[in-house]
Order: structure tokens, then C-alpha cells, then sequence
């Protein structure tokens, strides 16, 4: 008996030198079961938050997509691997020992996730662990990573491809910086920025030791496009290559609506969550690293800058003949922000498309992208987490004393 209490305790530590004991490699028909699991009800924007099996996991943009490819991986046992750098045999696997003294199962994939998410990127990502694909052939679980510039700094993103609708158009799940446990954002239609060559554009996860020509569905064709049409013209293509059936004009305003009223609705959980964590370290004034997880500058930006793009193209639609194809209930909504019509019916129209319910100074009030834009116009929203929930909605009060960080 004692000898083998002390194989027992011999072996058991061994049994645990894996982040899981994997049962078969990353191949393209993984790749193809991981397509059908993004497409289901289990990969969902709540999948990181509270209640989920996988809660409390930490994402940016590439953190969301590596932690997704890591859980099925995990669910699946399937061995995950992730390269560091380029011509470097060097690379992070779910082999790896060094989370062997967390006994959960759960708890140590988790772990495993952010330890990722320190080690890797959106370079590393779209550089050393991704292909590009065929156009044509673009589905669930392949995802879109672009780079651009911004006041000299190169700014990235990656989406995940969640659904491609029948008129070409993506709808696509994202998280953000900092770094910070979040609902994933949604977004229908194209990615905001058009990819600039290489390695950036539509990817898929590359399975580890295989040669490009091996690769199912590898293509240069979408950079070939972008040669060939130049930015403004890219996107509509891809759309021309994956569309069963022509997009409306209707449809085409609803949705851009619908990916305001999301950015609307998740600037209202950030804040609320915001106010969460104030109680908690009894409201006093955050410090650097707390202001960057909790000030929202950059999405309140955005959301601004989504509702002008969108009236810019409404005025001149309202001017064509093309207009007379919409319904009555569109118009009126649309009309409403854009400030041509100020009637009861046309605001309770745009209320029907997008609201939030809030408390503000003790009143009960429906909130929506025409109350946005106004007060953003006027200066009156604020982006610091230090003010009032009221003053984060642009309704009057104190501003805070605490420093604004930038």
C-alpha cells in the first residue's frame, strides 16, 4: 500500500505537466469544426463575463481571438500552439509546464490565455500564426486584422468573423484596449479600415508545420484586389464575392443604426461597470493605469464620429430620388437626428431603432443617438471616470476635481 501511495504521489504531478493532455493537432478540419463552433450559440459577446464558464478572462482585440481558438482547443483536446517571432523555432504550446500548480482544468487554460496575452499581439498574430484566404472562401472563425496610422503611431485591430450575411456583409466580434475583462462589440457590415498589404487582411489560424501551398483556401487574391481597385473600392468587392443576395438601401441605414446603437448600449455597460468599481475603492481619484482600463475617449470619439458619417450620407440620400425606396418609419428616425424633424412621432420612431434606459439626477429618461450627438456637440459628455454618471451623459452637475490623464 505504500508503495503505491508513493507512485500515486510520484505520478500525479507528471499527469499535470500539461495545460491539458491533447488528443490530435490543429488541422484543416479542426480549423473547419472551429468555423462551426464561432457560427453557434456557445461563442457569444458574453463570453468572457460573468456567469460563463470562461468569466473573468481578461482581452484586447487579439487576446478575444487567441482566447476563443484556445477554448475550443481546450474543449476539443486539441494541441495549441503559438509562434513568437519569425524564423524562430520558439513558441508557446498547451504543453507547456508552467501552470502546473493550478489543479482546476478551467483555472489553468485561464491562466494559460493571459499568459498569451502578455507573450503575443495583432503582429505576432497576423505575422507568424495566421494565412490569408481566398476571398471567395471566407467564413466563421476566420478573422480581419488591419493597421493604420494616427498622429504618427500605428494603431491595430482584429475582428472575429462571426456570421457572413447573405448580402456579403460580415458581422464581426471585437474586443479593445486596455486590456480588461468585457463584453465583445459587434459590428455588421466591413471592418472600419481597409488593410494595407501584407501581412494584414482576411486570415485564418495557420496549423503548425504546414507549408502555404498546404493550406486550404490560400489566396494573395485580396491584395491583389487592393492593387487593383485601390482602398475605396475594396470592401464593396469583397462584398460583390460573398453576397447571395443584393443588400437594400433600407437595410443598409438599419444596420449602420444597429452598429451605433451597439457602440451606444456598450458605452452604457462601461459605465456602469465604471461605477462598480468607484464604489469599490469608495470613489476616489483613479490613478493612471485605473483611468486608461475605465475612461472611454477613444469609443465615445468613435460613436460621435459614426453618427456624423452616418448623417453625412443621409443628407445626401434625402436629396436623390433614391429616398422614395424608404419607409416612413426610416425617414422620420433618421430625420430626427439630423434635426429636419422635430415632431413626437419622428423621435418615438428613432426610439423604436435604438434607446437606452437611464437615471439621471433622479429622473427616469429613454436615451438615444439624437440625445448623443446633441450633447457631444455641445462639449457636454464626458469621458472621465471620475464624473457622475449624469455628467457622462452630458445632464448637468459638478464636474470631478480628479486629473484627466490625457
Amino acid at each position: 500500500m505504500k508503495i503505491f501511495l508513493l507512485l500515486t504521489l510520484f505520478i500525479s504531478p507528471l499527469l499535470q505537466a500539461k495545460v491539458w493532455h491533447s488528443q490530435s493537432a490543429w488541422t484543416q478540419e479542426s480549423s473547419k469544426e472551429f468555423s462551426n463552433w464561432i457560427a453557434s450559440d456557445e461563442y457569444n459577446v458574453n463570453l468572457f463575463q460573468v456567469g460563463s464558464k470562461w468569466e473573468n478572462i481578461k482581452t484586447d482585440c487579439a487576446d478575444a481571438i487567441i482566447a476563443a481558438q484556445v477554448i475550443f482547443a481546450f474543449e476539443r483536446r486539441i494541441q495549441f500552439s503559438l509562434q513568437l517571432s519569425e524564423g524562430s523555432a520558439h513558441s508557446i504550446t498547451s504543453d507547456s509546464h508552467k501552470f502546473d500548480q493550478i489543479q482546476d482544468d478551467v483555472q489553468r487554460v485561464k491562466s494559460f490565455i493571459h499568459y498569451l496575452g502578455e507573450s503575443i499581439g495583432t503582429e505576432g498574430l497576423a505575422r507568424y500564426n495566421s494565412y490569408p484566404i481566398d476571398l471567395r472562401e471566407i467564413r466563421p472563425g476566420d478573422f480581419y486584422i488591419s493597421r493604420w496610422k494616427t498622429n504618427g503611431n500605428f494603431i491595430r485591430h482584429a475582428a472575429m468573423i462571426k456570421e457572413v450575411l447573405p448580402t456579403g456583409h460580415l458581422v464581426l466580434y471585437s474586443s479593445t484596449t486596455p486590456v480588461k475583462v468585457r463584453e465583445l462589440e459587434v459590428r455588421e457590415g466591413m471592418p472600419l479600415h481597409v488593410l494595407s498589404g501584407k501581412p494584414w487582411g482576411f486570415k485564418r489560424i495557420r496549423p503548425a508545420a504546414m507549408s502555404a501551398h498546404e493550406l486550404e483556401d490560400y489566396s494573395l487574391n485580396q491584395y491583389d484586389l487592393l492593387n487593383q481597385v485601390g482602398e475605396d473600392s475594396f470592401f464593396p468587392r469583397v462584398i460583390d464575392h460573398l453576397k447571395v443576395e443584393e443588400d437594400s438601401l433600407e437595410e443598409n441605414l438599419k444596420r449602420r443604426v444597429r452598429n451605433l446603437c451597439s457602440q451606444l448600449k456598450l458605452r452604457n455597460r462601461e459605465i456602469n461597470s465604471t461605477q462598480i468599481y468607484l464604489e469599490s475603492i469608495g470613489h476616489r481619484c483613479m490613478n493612471y493605469s485605473e483611468y486608461d482600463e475605465h475612461s472611454t475617449p477613444s469609443r465615445d470619439k468613435s460613436l460621435l464620429n459614426g453618427i456624423k458619417r452616418l448623417l453625412y450620407g443621409w443628407k445626401k440620400i434625402r436629396r436623390s430620388n433614391s429616398a422614395t425606396e424608404l419607409s416612413h418609419e426610416l425617414t422620420s428616425a433618421l430625420d430626427s437626428i439630423l434635426r429636419k424633424n422635430d415632431s413626437d412621432e419622428a423621435r418615438l420612431e428613432l426610439r423604436k431603432m435604438c434607446h437606452i434606459r437611464l437615471n439621471l439626477n433622479g429622473e427616469n429618461l429613454l436615451y438615444d443617438l439624437k440625445n448623443f450627438f446633441d450633447l457631444s456637440m455641445k462639449g457636454q459628455i464626458s469621458s472621465h471616470p471620475n464624473d457622475t454618471v449624469a455628467k457622462r451623459w452630458g445632464a448637468p452637475g459638478q464636474n470631478t476635481s480628479c486629473k484627466s490623464f490625457y
